[in-house]
Parts: structure tokens; C-alpha cells; sequence
């Protein structure tokens, strides 16, 4: 039994398929006509996209489709609502790449032997551009800025500023810098997205913690009504957080389906899930505390800089949530916290297993 937010005891009703070995997860499920997709991605972690050339995965015997940005024409995808729209993210990347692992090219096949053989065949060349992936170095004055019309690579920054002269009537001060470190989620199942016609519409079933907010996202890049949207999945083979976000690969598919009338399936292999699924944590961490020689916590200061990575998603909001958190148990009577984020080459980070307030607990017990 689990229990409720209300106490009560709540029945499982999924443990009798797990057990059993009948329950259905996204890969078992194999419409008549289904293709599959497989992307190019960026080997490289910040550079401009040259030239593409895809005439030699298109002649490969079951292609059905290769597609860049340019042949799709979708709109950019937003992360989270409380990111600056500068920072909203191509589908399929057109001019510049900003971290590895960055989707750039669709090939669509009749099996996904096909699609995988075809994608080595697809050639693109770039031109090297500056790399950061530290978020004290994206904030220094001289880091290259990774988003036209961004006056600089902050994300988000959040303040609660206490008078100096509270931060007093302490007998000792105790300092502590710390990086709590990267994460990948790295759950069972990766993601899996299938998109399938549905008259005017797309039915759109995929790996996700938030069907709504990945029918949000696929309506506003492809450009439709939500109401012609229809997000469904099958069971979920772990989540942890990353797999709160809309991925633009859902959309890429939902577009596909649409594009070629037939039920189009990509599923994430253990590497592309590795540098793809948002990853988690990633904070820098400078806190001082105030105590007198008894025990007392006087007050507590801290600074926590979080690396969002390339495309902002929740990331960019979590330090906001570890400052929330900062006092945690203890009683103190005086908090001045900075809460920032940055965004880098990295792979874009999510909420991980407290969203953020792990980070908090962690820095606070150290101290």
C-alpha cells in the first residue's frame, strides 16, 4: 500500500503486470505502418552549422525521409515559462549547436536498422565557436554570450537581501564553498515518443511525468490548437524529474507523423539518453553562518549559482527552490541568499529528486 497526501491508504493497481511480465511500456507498441526515426546529433559542443548534407542518407534503402530544420519550419520551443523567451530552443538545431548531443537531423525509415545505418551517412560541417560550460565562467565579463539578443548568459536570478547590520551578534563565522555536482537521471526506460495521425490532429504518446505540459509544448511548435493534440503513454519505466520535460524530439515526431500521414516511433538508445535527458543538480555554493560559542545559528548568507545548461528548461528556476529551503530545519533568524543560474554548452538540466531543495540540505549540513 501507498499512502495519500490525506493519509489514507491508496491501492497499486500496477504491481500485477510488473510482476507478471505483462505490462506494456511505449517500445511494445507497434501500430500497423509504424517508421522510426533516428537523429543526427551534435558531436560537438558549440558551433555553427556550415553546411548539411543529407543526399547520401536519403538514397538508403528504406528511407523514407531525412529532414533538417529548414524542410520542417516549426516554431522554437520554450523550457519553462519563467525563462526569458531569448533562450527558446530550435527542434532541430539550424544555425548553431550549443551542446553535445543536440538533435539536427531526422531520418525516417521503414525499420530502425535502416534509420540508424542511414544517419552515419549524413554530413555536417561546423565551424567552431567558443566553449563554456561552467556556470562562474558563462557570468564572467569576458564569456562568449551564447544567445543572440541575451544581454549576457543569466538565466534567472532571485534575491532575498537582509540588512547588514542584522548579520551580527555572532561569536564565530563558519564558510563553506561547494559544487554539488551533475547528475544524469538515468532511469530504466529512456525516452520513447510515438506520434500517429488522428484527423486534423496528432495523438501523441510518449515517456513523460506531465502530459499536459508536453500537449502545451507540441501545439505550440507545430504551430495548432492544443485541442488537436492528444498526449497518451503507456507505462512509465521511471521518471526522477527529467522526464517532466517536453522534449523537442516529441515534437520533431509529432511534425513527422503529420508529414508523412503514418505512425512514427523514436526511441532514445542508453546514449543519446546519457547527454539528451536533462540532467540534474549542478550548483556552485558559497554559504557562511553565524553562531555563538552556545549553538545558536544567528544568521545564514548564501550565494548558489546553478548551471541550466544550453536550452534553459526548470533548471534555470530550481536555485530559486534551494532558496526556499535554505534555512531548512533550523531556526535562524536572518537569511540573506542569492540564487542564480546560468546557461552554458552543457546539457540543459531539470528537477532530479527534490527539485532543488536537496541542494539546500546538502550545503546546510555540511556547515
Amino acid at each position: 500500500m501507498a499512502g495519500s497526501y490525506l493519509g489514507h491508504e491508496v491501492l497499486r493497481l500496477e504491481d500485477d503486470g510488473m510482476l507478471r511480465g505483462t505490462t506494456r511500456y511505449l517500445d511494445d507498441r507497434n501500430p500497423q505502418g509504424l517508421l522510426h526515426v533516428h537523429f543526427v546529433r551534435s558531436l560537438v559542443a558549440h558551433a555553427e552549422i556550415t553546411d548539411i548534407d543529407v543526399d547520401g542518407a536519403r538514397d538508403h534503402p528504406g528511407v523514407v525521409e531525412v529532414v533538417t530544420a529548414a524542410d520542417l519550419g516549426l516554431n522554437p520551443l520554450r523550457g519553462f515559462f519563467l525563462v526569458p523567451e531569448v533562450f527558446n530552443r530550435p527542434p532541430l538545431a539550424s544555425d548553431v549547436v550549443r551542446f553535445v548531443g543536440e538533435p539536427v537531423v531526422a531520418v525516417v525509415a521503414e525499420t530502425r536498422e535502416a534509420a540508424v545505418d542511414a544517419a552515419e551517412a549524413v554530413i555536417v560541417d561546423y565551424r567552431d565557436l567558443p566553449v563554456v560550460t561552467e556556470p562562474r565562467a558563462a557570468l564572467s565579463d569576458d564569456a562568449p554570450v551564447l544567445f543572440p539578443g541575451a544581454s549576457s548568459n543569466l538565466v534567472l536570478e532571485y534575491r532575498t537581501d537582509a540588512d547588514p547590520e542584522r548579520l551580527s551578534g555572532h561569536d564565530v563565522v563558519v564558510r563553506g564553498e561547494f559544487v554539488n555536482q551533475r547528475v544524469a537521471g538515468g532511469p530504466m526506460e529512456p525516452s520513447v515518443a510515438l506520434a500517429e495521425p488522428d484527423g486534423d490532429g496528432v495523438v501523441v504518446w510518449c515517456t513523460t511525468q506531465g502530459p499536459f505540459g508536453v500537449q502545451g509544448a507540441v501545439a505550440s511548435v507545430l504551430g495548432i490548437d492544443s485541442g488537436a493534440v492528444r498526449v497518451r503513454t503507456e507505462a512509465v519505466g521511471g521518471g526522477f524529474g527529467p522526464k517532466a520535460v517536453p522534449y523537442p524530439e516529441f515534437a520533431v515526431v509529432a511534425a513527422l507523423a503529420l508529414r508523412t500521414g503514418r505512425p512514427v516511433r523514436w526511441t532514445e538508445t542508453r546514449t543519446e539518453n546519457l547527454v539528451n535527458m536533462a540532467h540534474g543538480r549542478d550548483q556552485h555554493q558559497t554559504y557562511e553562518m553565524g553562531f555563538t560559542t552556545d549553538g545558536r545559528i544567528c544568521w545564514l548568507r548564501g550565494q548558489v549559482l546553478a548551471n541550466a545548461g544550453a536550452y534553459p528548461v526548470i533548471g534555470g528556476f530550481l536555485p530559486s527552490l534551494t532558496m526556499l529551503m535554505a534555512s531548512g530545519p533550523y531556526r535562524i533568524p536572518v537569511v540573506d541568499f542569492t540564487a542564480r543560474s546560468a546557461a552554458t554548452n552543457t546539457t540543459p538540466t531539470a528537477a532530479f529528486r527534490g527539485a532543488g531543495r536537496p541542494e539546500a540540505t546538502a550545503a546546510l549540513e555540511r556547515l
